[in-house]
């Protein structure tokens, strides 16, 4: 039972880093198409608070043109799956 749950919250930060990747290169090479707002409506909610986070801890990164929060977000991510991996790995 846990197991499943753990697989598919993984699934769940799956489909998050895709749309994430989908969102970030849509925002160079479309960022008025229809996939851009589909993306976006899924994937700025979890943007913003990391956003604020940086802006908070980091002031000088509103100057800069890139956002460094989607790199924050895989970074979690990643570190989740990390832990989920082995979490299943124990309770196997």
């Amino acid at each position: 039972m846990i197991s499943a749950l753990l697989g598919i919250v993984g699934w769940v930060l799956n489909l998050l880093s895709f749309a994430l990747l989908i969102y970030c290169v849509m925002s160079f090479v479309m960022p008025q198409s229809d996939i851009m707002r589909k993306a976006a409506g899924y994937v700025e909610p979890v943007l913003r608070p990391f956003r604020e986070l940086l802006y908070k801890y980091f002031p000088k990164l509103r100057t800069l043109p890139l956002d460094f929060s989607p790199l924050a977000v895989w970074l979690v991510i990643d570190i989740l799956m990390w832990v989920l991996n082995l979490l299943r790995r124990i309770l196997r």
